[in-house]
């Protein structure tokens, strides 16, 4: 039995007139009572009363119409979603993204992803840089936005979507609070309120190294997992930090003063990454909107 078997009858049972039904189905009259003569052999049972005017379905003919009806609409649905798939209109993305992506970009991306791919679930997952890395090796998430870039790794790709500056977030009271910019040599006496700095890559690292660049080594106040922990922290006077600037927009009103730095500056780089191999319609629909996100935000804001 055929899929075309289906459709001859589904045809046949709602016009019930062998000539009606086979200029529907665009056939000549004698191979549509030939193919209907091979599914009712196939079957065993008798589908329909021929000897009548119009021609009538018997019981089991009544019953397998309408198991065929949905037989074919379950077929036809079917092969919509599958071209719907196919093309990154629907499915499952799933999305790994370090905290701060949050403040600049990965809104826009996923609002706009949204919009042009509705029946994509999309699944997120906030994890530490490091931890993207694994899960794109592991098949856990299909595309990851980390803080700082990926060491480089065969078989995993990345690109630059955004590299902000940081600035020196500092309790309202401190001396430099009020200053239009700073230098970041300035905070060397004072102790910071860090992320961890393993597993590699941190933001710590990043950090860090701009210090010893700017001639010395942050003492480490505090130790969190997450930026509003780093934020109450610097308001209680515990420490001072650098955050990324849309970050820092992001958190008027907290007891904290955001002072920009003076040259060098110091940035933030937020790539995307994902599988060299990955040819998921749905993954490179992302990938294009990663890279005109900074064209989408102005429509979406």
């Amino acid at each position: 039995m055929e899929l075309r078997h289906l459709r001859y009858f589904v045809a046949l049972g709602e016009e019930l007139n062998f000539t009606r039904a086979a200029e529907r189905l665009h056939i000549a009259q004698p191979p549509l009572s030939q193919q209907i003569r091979q599914l009712e052999d196939e079957l065993g049972v008798t589908l329909l009363q021929r000897n009548s005017r119009p021609v009538r379905l018997t019981e089991a003919g009544e019953m397998f119409l309408a198991r065929a009806r949905a037989l074919l609409a379950s077929f036809e649905s079917a092969v919509a979603d599958t071209r719907r798939v196919g093309r990154g209109q629907a499915g499952k993305l799933a999305i790994g993204f370090v905290g701060s992506a949050m403040f600049a970009g990965l809104p826009d991306i996923i609002g706009a992803y949204r919009d042009a791919c509705p029946d994509v679930e999309l699944v997120l997952d906030e994890m530490l840089a490091a931890e993207i890395a694994e899960a794109l090796r592991r098949r856990r998430i299909d595309v990851g936005f980390a803080r700082p870039a990926l060491p480089a790794e065969a078989g995993l790709a990345q690109r630059l979507i955004l590299d902000e500056p940081y600035v020196a977030a500092l309790p309202r009271a401190h001396p430099l609070a009020a200053r239009g910019h700073i230098a970041l040599a300035e905070l060397s006496d004072d102790a910071f309120v860090l992320y961890p700095a393993q597993p590699e890559p941190s933001v710590t690292g990043l950090i860090v190294n701009a210090c010893q660049a700017a001639g010395f080594t942050p003492r480490l106040a505090q130790e969190v997992l997450h930026l509003q922990t780093a934020i109450g922290l610097i308001a209680a006077g515990v420490g001072v930090s650098l955050v990324p600037e849309a970050a820092a927009r992001a958190q008027t009103g907290r007891g904290v003063a955001y002072v920009p730095l003076s040259a060098p500056m110091v940035t933030a780089p937020l790539t995307v990454a994902w599988r060299e191999e990955d040819a998921s319609p749905a993954v490179q629909r992302l990938l294009d909107l990663a890279a005109r996100w900074r064209e989408i935000a102005p429509a979406r804001n």
